[in-house]
């Protein structure tokens, strides 16, 4: 590089200067001879100390390479994205051009092959033309280039600025520290692989570094294609990049006035023939010559589908830690410098067919470009028992730029802040399964029956002990105004029950709900303490993100483990040594019992509801959520394999996707088909018998009781019993015909027990008639909780008259109409085929058969 020359004015200072620099610089040069001798000797007899302040190591550094990022496809890694500080593709000797090899050579320092490291005419012109004498002449060689651009380099990725700016100051005393380095560096590595290392760490414009990401981005090709006009353009750039780069047409001119140069400096050297020289003359530097490639760095240059997942690995790769230290240093400046001078080969998790999959899915259901409102849709799908994240897609394009168009974002609607700058959205419904959770860790059963009526709770009446607040007083509602009576957990997840839930609620403490969720995986999106207050529990409180609600769901999937996300499988270093990444952190959130169980319940949640049922055998827990006005949907769940959660919603604003409820299943039954179909297999654990029991109880058979006596009885073991108007019966006037819930139900004594007496009408004689002693009589089946016309079609093939069915309807919830709320006679009894059967049947609030 050229020497700053001196203002005339500043003569007498060059003089001395020069006088100064030359003596030790001839120093130098000899000691490329005899470097021992010579420094020694002159030192001691000239007494200049200055060799004491330079460095005496030199060597060649490792160059900043790409960083890659691969998926899976098929089970083969694919690569998905590269980013970088600098584009550098370091090559090796044998993928070098001769041409680009000997461009350099003559246009830079055609002695290169004679010297030492230091150029001893040169450095004689150098001081001249600072002294006014000739034109501009430089001392550097290309062995002192490299020394000054490795100084530099490694000054950039400390963050020491003012080294940095140190390199490109005319100074004696920095020319004088790139002599003595370049002469070390001459005697450790040989000419060839200088040259190499000069190639790979040149600068050829903005961010593109060495030979072979010039010749990519510039020409549209490998370096080992480059011909001579080409390479001689590249070799061009390298004395000024930011004036001779090839990227701006305005350059062009400079460029060809410095290639032909070069060009006629090879054919003087023998490096090409005339005939060449005049054919690479000939060709213009314009847009035929040129074929210039977009960046492919980042991840907006990345795998279409996959480029917010590739965000989500970078932010992984900055900030997560490992045993208490950075993935790639110990501390955040050593994880910068690393990722700076990268080279590593990330590979992750992400599975490319099913994300291409699922993503299409999205792309047709909720395209980006809707005006009506602000839409959003996501979707994450995690490996049960591992935490790998499988599928990371969103309705937006990615795009990181502040200037964005409404189709893009750079917020991942999937993670919490901190992982993609989301702020989350409101579960709704979907958090009622924590409820569910803790309702079966506290003991209780999910068939007992629970008084789901709408009522008005006054302040005071929920538990939050970890706040120390008052809970105000609340007037729940259910979706639409539907109004329940009494139902079971089971039921009441079912039908999604708002006041049900809240019933459930208030027999826990909220905070042990939340705590909960937090070892179940869903936290807070902005990392924040939960908002805990009595509506959190229908879903209302914090806002949670897609990837938390996946977590959940994988671990009641996983037999009660929690495994924490884990985006990057391996991570391999470019000398091929392992580095390790976060491991896999699994640990029990809740006991295997308590999962098996919830299992039976969001099956049969899954079951009860078709739009959100998969095709096919394998089972699927699941569980919707829509908040308030219909703002933000969902549909989380999973197979014993995947897990999967489903937001469509509002980024910001609150249109009604009233319209549109449905689209988040369609989305999330494409989704998990996709997954099933590549993750087969695995089933969900037999339900504890005990644990679907909780502490409920049997309910004892009181039929055939004396009301009052039935009544005593059942107050005495703690339970709240209220007395129906009497109904036709078989049992004699004045007796209990039955019980809702029926004799042998799950209750607790928070179940509310009616007495259904008996006027006579049906008993023979007026008397209870006893069961016939034939032997081979039948026996009654169970027919509570089947529909009407599946109870008919029971005792018909029990042998039964169906026609013999005496129905006694009864408001119980919409939830229950038509289905059979109790019987007499009870289950197993013996009775002869034209024996009468009562039952009580659900019906809706206007009586009567709705229609059953």
């Amino acid at each position: 590089m050229a020497a700053t020359r001196h203002k005339p004015g500043s003569l007498l200072g060059s003089l001395l200067g020069l006088i100064g620099f030359s003596a030790i610089a001839g120093i130098l040069v000899s000691a490329t001879l005899t470097p021992a001798l010579a420094v020694a000797s002159t030192t001691a007899n000239s007494g200049l100390d200055v060799f004491e302040s330079l460095p005496s190591y030199a060597q060649i550094t490792q160059q900043a390479e790409r960083n890659r990022i691969y998926g899976m496809r098929d089970g083969q890694p694919v690569e998905i994205a590269s980013f970088y500080e600098q584009d550098r593709q370091v090559l090796q000797w044998q993928q070098v051009p001769r041409t680009a090899v000997e461009a350099l050579i003559a246009g830079e320092d055609r002695r290169f092959y004679t010297h030492g490291g230091v150029d001893a005419p040169s450095v004689v012109r150098a001081g001249l033309s600072q002294l006014g004498f000739g034109g501009d002449s430089g001392a550097s060689t290309l062995t002192m280039q490299l020394v000054r651009q490795q100084i530099a380099m490694d000054a950039f990725i400390r963050g020491d600025e003012e080294t940095y700016q140190q390199q490109y100051e005319a100074s004696y005393q920095r020319k004088l520290a790139e002599m003595r380095l370049a002469i070390g560096l001459e005697q450790r590595y040989t000419k060839n692989e200088i040259v190499l290392a000069y190639l790979n760490i040149a600068n050829f414009g903005g961010n593109v570094y060495g030979i072979q990401s010039g010749a990519q981005r510039v020409f549209g090709k490998p370096a080992s294609e480059l011909s001579i006009a080409e390479s001689a353009a590249l070799i061009a750039t390298v004395q000024n990049p930011s004036t001779r780069n090839l990227f701006s047409a305005d350059n062009w001119p400079r460029n060809q006035e410095r290639r032909d140069f070069i060009i006629n400096q090879m054919a003087n050297e023998g490096y090409i023939t005339a005939e060449q020289r005049d054919e690479a003359i000939a060709i213009p530097i314009d847009e035929n010559f040129v074929n210039i490639q977009p960046s492919n760095n980042g991840c907006i240059a990345g795998y279409d589908s996959a480029r917010f997942f590739c965000d989500y690995v970078q932010r992984v790769l900055r900030q997560d830690q490992v045993d208490g230290h950075h993935i790639l240093g110990a501390t955040a400046e050593d994880n910068s410098a690393a990722l700076f001078q990268g080279g590593y080969q990330i590979y992750t998790s992400i599975d490319l067919s099913l994300n291409d999959a699922v993503q299409a899915a999205l792309d047709e259901q909720v395209p980006n470009d809707e005006t009506r409102w602000q839409s959003g849709a996501a979707v994450t799908q995690l490996e049960v028992g591992t935490g790998r994240i499988l599928t990371m897609a969103q309705n937006k394009d990615y795009s990181p730029t502040e200037d964005a168009p409404p189709t893009a974002t750079s917020v991942n609607f999937n993670a919490d802040y901190a992982h993609g700058r989301s702020g989350g959205f409101q579960p709704g419904s979907g958090f009622k399964i924590f409820t569910l959770a803790q309702w079966i860790i506290d003991g209780h059963s999910v068939n007992e029956q629970l008084d789901a009526t709408r009522e008005k709770w006054p302040r005071g009446t929920f538990e939050a002990s970890c706040t120390g607040l008052v809970s105000e007083e609340w007037d729940p509602q259910n979706n639409e105004g539907n109004e329940y009576a009494r139902m079971t957990p089971t039921e009441i997840m079912v039908n999604s029950v708002n006041t049900g839930i809240v019933r459930m609620a208030s027999e826990m403490d909220l905070c042990d709900i939340h705590d909960t969720a937090d070892r179940m995986g869903a936290n807070t999106a902005d990392g924040s303490d939960w908002q805990i207050f009595a509506p959190a529990v229908i879903g209302s409180g914090s806002n949670v993100t897609p990837m938390g609600m996946a977590e959940a769901f994988a671990t009641i999937a996983n037999g009660g483990i929690h495994c924490e996300p884990i985006a990057i499988d391996r991570i391999v270093a470019r000398d091929g040594t392992e580095v390790q990444p976060p491991s896999q952190q699994c640990q029990q959130a809740i006991t295997p019992e308590v999962a098996s169980v919830m299992q039976l319940v969001l099956e049969t949640v899954t079951e009860r509801n078709p739009l959100n049922n998969p095709a096919g055998t394998t089972p699927v827990i699941s569980k919707t959520g829509t908040t308030n006005g219909v703002v933000q949907t969902w549909v989380n769940g999973a197979s014993p394999t995947v897990a999967t959660s489903v937001w469509v919603g509002n980024i910001v604003g609150s249109y009604s996707l009233q319209s549109r409820w449905n689209v988040r299943s369609t989305i999330f039954r494409a989704a998990m088909n996709e997954a099933i179909a590549r993750y087969p297999g695995g089933e969900f654990l037999t339900p504890d018998a005990d644990t679907v029991r909780g502490s409920a109880s049997e309910l004892p058979n009181v039929a055939g009781q004396p009301v009052a006596d039935a009544q005593a009885a059942l107050e005495a073991l703690g339970y709240t019993v209220q007395v129906a108007n009497p109904i036709d019966g078989l049992q004699a006037e004045g007796l209990v015909e039955y019980t809702a819930p029926g004799a042998g139900s799950l209750v607790t004594t928070a179940t509310p027990i009616i007495l259904y007496p008996s006027n006579g009408q049906l008993a023979a004689g007026g008397e209870e008639t006893e069961p016939p002693a034939d032997p081979n009589a039948q026996t009654w089946p169970d027919l509570v909780a089947q529909s009407l016309p599946d109870a008919r079609t029971a005792l018909e093939g029990a042998g039964f008259d169906p026609a013999g069915v005496q129905v006694t309807w009864q408001d119980h919830g919409e939830a229950n109409v038509c289905l059979v709320l109790a019987q007499n006679p009870a289950p197993g009894t013996a009775g002869a085929p034209g024996d009468p059967i009562s039952v009580v049947v659900g019906t809706n609030a206007s009586g009567g058969d709705p229609g059953c």
